[in-house]
């Protein structure tokens, strides 16, 4: 199921709300209705004037005369200019000329205000007040020295200082609060708000890290975003897809604060938006100093140390953006050539540097190849597989041969989803591979991106074995066998898997057995050999930081095995420390691939540890960055996850319709995800209502779990059996399987499903227990859930309500997650906040004058209250309240 708006949320283009601002909106209208005057002082765009401006609606509403006018560049050449708008002409009557004229323009000035809104007191907003002309701020200061006018004003910061803005409140006529830009957690509530939904963690970052705080440039930015097609709802997630390019209206801001330049200056900002940042040695090479000194006096450029040199850099993000888009293409040749030739081969050569030097000579010309295609190589990890592209096609123009290129343009072609035209690039270089060394890399290219990204199994083993032949004798035999065991986990299962890998672990060097590590790690958790796993996870990973040459895969696969091993094991809190902080580093570096993997780990456990809604976030993540990345499969796999995180979210329907989507999309069916995808189905059937097929779902992932060798796979799915009224039978396919599988998690789910079988609620209580301190936070709310209808039968009401109570509780921590267990348990998440407190002070005995007494509301609505929570809870009347919320009234 993909789909992608293509209309814009009417909160995109609306004003947007105000947002981390109400203890500020607060604090200066307490002041202001204690007649003291207001400077909110900050820099451009931080949001001093929509701050003001909520504060005069507010005091509007309290029944405060307001006045706004605003001073701008064109009207502080006007005497009085600001004040125009308010005045009326008769305030202009008089000689002027003489210093005693104007003295007497000013009182009447002064006069006609106070007296236009006499009797109330008024509060006169100024925004922009560092605009204002001599004479405004003379007035300005009377007024502001009556007790009939309190002044608010706003006054742009890092500019030079009027005299009367600094002696405002120097002299204590106004109190000056300085604005800061909002923190990072309110940008990203903004942008969730303005977008109408989720938005993928790399995108907030680099929202944020673009506006810096402006929330002026953060609105036009998102804009332009979303109406050059670069953000895109993308199955429910929004994420940029593809290049930036302004809008007029970003343009138009963005010029309008960096303002006049001259020609000399003109040339180094852009130099700057080119090649930010540069040391001021490399500057003294492209222009002038003094052009720098001025840039900065202006507030355009900011100065850093990076290693023993000053460097400069543009003071916003943006005005680099608008600067490169809004230059002719001559100009931008260039400006580019010349830093390309003047700083090509001095300072450190950084992979960013190598980067922007190689799409300098895309754009001016020259260089070489040799360095058009080191950069190339760097660019497709940084996953801009357009860039590298037109780097590679530079290098074969002039090279036609170059097997490195040639090689690698077909990886490109496969990254950006042409699987056809990828596929005939690499045929053609299978056949003209001539060293042992270059069918290596036709054969692994030809694996990953046809056999290991698109699905196709068989194709890969054949690619494989054909592969081994031509290479037999040679030290690459290895690499190839490496990844004919994550061929053979999906052809054969995780069992199969581990009879490849074995040998290599003990036996291959270097990039083979970084390879072997990982289906080796993966398929060795899945068979239960958790200690051995969790081996071969940290030897992959520090064989492969040790390696000379970088391998196509991230070391941080080894850390995915590593936090898949722990999740088997029962430690989820020590996995999802792991994928948390992974996940942290890929979006901080722009690892997209990264990013969707441990979006998919995190999301995995959700029916071990709830949170579906969190849970549906990061897997739309995942297949968003998947289906940008060209990797089928891997979209195929997270489908299965989403379908159980969208039944458990309440939505089985939504989760039945992901599995029709599956089973007729007519991808071949494999084992890498062991037998998770019969499980998923098992758990979209039982939460549509389909117990038997639920159950022989479920009972198939066991046959077929313990016939592959997904052991760990087959007992979670006897477990499921258990949770879903089957224990009796879950009991008798659970006992021979449990016996090959390491970790607490496997003793905890053979002993719930015990519990469940034999009625035991001190088990029951027991097992719960242990599943929290797991961190199955799930598991342990279904088994206190479990526990207290037998406590309730055998009439042991504290007991039954301690434990309904502790499943409310642990429900709540994983965002209340509907499972068969649960259904009835959660009746205080069907109230609004107003329902529930009512519903517990009649439940406790209250009448319902008391209880309109004590919230301070009529009995009518007391009584209005009470019919919404019989209906909502199923219930007849008052008098079955303490049955249904009993654990509260009886702890409370």
């Amino acid at each position: 199921m993909t789909t992608t708006s293509k209309n814009a949320p009417r909160s995109i283009t609306d004003p947007w709300p105000l947002i981390g601002r109400a203890a500020e909106v607060e604090d200066v209208c307490a002041r202001i209705r204690s007649n003291r005057s207001v400077l909110l002082a900050g820099p451009a765009g931080v949001g001093k004037s929509r701050l003001a401006g909520e504060v005069l609606d507010e005091l509007a509403r309290e029944g405060v005369q307001t006045v706004r006018i605003s001073a701008t560049t064109a009207s502080s050449n006007i005497p009085l200019g600001v004040f125009a708008p308010i005045l009326p002409t008769t305030a202009w009557a008089g000689k002027s000329g003489a210093v005693n004229d104007r003295a007497d323009l000013l009182s009447r000035c002064a006069t006609t205000l106070v007296e236009q809104y006499q009797p109330a007191r008024l509060v006169l907003l100024v925004d922009d007040i560092h605009l204002v002309d001599d004479m405004s701020a003379t007035l300005l200061y009377q007024l502001a020295d009556t007790d009939r006018v309190t002044i608010l004003a706003t006054y742009r910061t890092k500019e030079t200082s009027p005299e009367h803005v600094v002696g405002l409140w120097k002299n204590e006529l106004v109190d000056r609060l300085d604005v800061e830009g909002l923190d990072t957690g309110h940008i990203h509530e903004m942008i969730r708000r303005a977008l109408g939904g989720p938005v993928d963690d790399a995108t907030m970052a680099y929202l944020a890290g673009k506006v810096q705080g402006n929330m002026l440039f953060l609105r036009e930015l998102v804009i332009s975003l979303y109406e050059r097609g670069t953000l895109r709802d993308d199955n429910g997630i929004w994420r940029l897809q593809g290049e930036f390019e302004a809008t007029d209206r970003l343009v138009e801001l963005v010029t309008s604060r960096i303002g006049v330049l001259t020609p000399d200056e003109h040339t180094l900002m852009a130099y700057l938006a080119f090649g930010e940042p540069l040391t001021l040695s490399e500057i003294e090479r492209l222009s002038t100093l003094e052009c720098t000194h001025q840039l900065e006096q202006k507030g355009l450029v900011v100065t850093e140390m990076g290693g023993s040199d000053i460097q400069l850099r543009t003071a916003h993000p943006l005005y680099s953006e608008v600067l490169r888009g809004s230059l002719p293409l001559l100009r931008s040749r260039e400006l580019v050539r010349r830093l390309a030739d003047t700083l090509e081969h001095g300072g450190p050569q950084t992979d960013q540097r190598l980067m922007r030097t190689a799409e300098w000579r895309l754009l001016g010309g020259g260089g070489d190849p040799h360095t058009m295609l080191a950069a190339a190589h760097v660019t497709r990890w940084h996953y801009d597989f357009g860039l590298a592209e037109r780097m590679v096609s530079a290098v074969l123009n002039e090279e036609p041969t170059n097997f490195d290129a040639r090689i690698l343009r077909a990886q490109l072609a496969g990254l950006r989803g042409n699987t056809r035209e990828s596929a005939r690039l690499l045929s053609s270089l299978a056949d003209s591979a001539r060293t042992a060394d270059e069918v290596l890399r036709v054969a692994v290219a030809r694996l990953d991106h046809r056999a290991i990204y698109a699905g196709t199994v068989e194709e890969g083993l054949g690619v494989a074995y054909e592969a081994e032949r031509a290479l037999a004798g040679t030290p690459y035999v290895n690499d190839i066998a490496a990844r004919r065991a994550a061929l053979i986990l999906g052809k054969e299962g995780p069992a199969g898997a581990v009879a490849v890998t074995e040998g290599l672990l003990s036996e291959a060097t270097g990039s083979a057995l970084v390879w072997a590590c990982m289906p080796g790690a993966y398929s060795l958790a899945r068979t239960g050999r958790i200690d051995e796993a969790l081996d071969a996870a940290a030897l992959g990973h520090r064989v492969q930081l040790e390696l000379d040459e970088p391998m196509d895969w991230y070391p941080c696969m080894h850390r995915f095995y590593e936090a898949e091993a722990h999740t088997h094991a029962g430690r989820f809190d020590r996995a999802e420390e792991i994928s948390r902080t992974e996940y942290r580093a890929a979006v901080d570096h722009q690892a997209i691939e990264a990013q969707a993997l441990f979006c998919w780990q995190r999301a995995k456990t959700v029916t071990e540890c709830g949170n579906p809604h969190r849970a549906i976030r990061l897997l739309l993540t995942a297949i968003s960055i998947y289906r940008q990345l060209g990797r089928p499969q891997f979209v195929h796999f997270c489908n299965y996850y989403l379908a159980v995180a969208q039944a458990m979210a309440g939505a089985p329907l939504e989760g039945r319709k992901y599995l029709a989507d599956l089973d007729s999309s007519g991808f071949p069916s494999t084992w890498f995800m062991g037998v998770d995808p019969i499980h998923s189905s098992g758990w979209v059937n039982a939460l549509s209502g389909d117990l038997r097929r639920a159950h022989a779902d479920f009972e198939r992932a066991v046959a077929e779990g313990g016939r592959i060798g997904d052991l760990v796979g087959a007992i979670a799915a006897a477990h499921s059996l258990a949770r879903t009224g089957a224990p009796r039978r879950a009991r008798e396919l659970c006992t021979s399987l449990a016996r090959a599988i390491e970790g607490e998690l496997v003793v905890a789910r053979v002993a719930h499903i015990h519990a469940l079988d034999s009625a035991d609620p001190e088990e029951l209580g027991e097992v719960s227990e242990r599943f929290e301190r797991m961190g199955a936070t799930l598991l342990a709310a279904e088994a206190a859930s479990d526990a207290a209808p037998i406590w309730q039968e055998r009439g042991d009401r504290r007991r039954a309500t301690a434990c309904r109570l502790r499943a409310n509780v642990l429900a709540g921590k994983c965002e209340n997650p509907v499972t068969l267990s649960l259904s009835g348990a959660d009746w205080s998440s069907k109230l609004t906040a107003a329902e529930k407190e009512t519903a517990l002070l009649a439940a406790s005995g209250r009448s319902n004058k008391v209880i309109a007494t004590q919230l301070s509301i009529s009995i009518r609505t007391v009584e209005n209250r009470l019919q919404g929570v019989y209906v909502k809870l199923g219930i007849h009347g008052r008098h079955e309240l303490p049955g249904v919320v009993s654990e509260y009234t009886e702890t409370n």
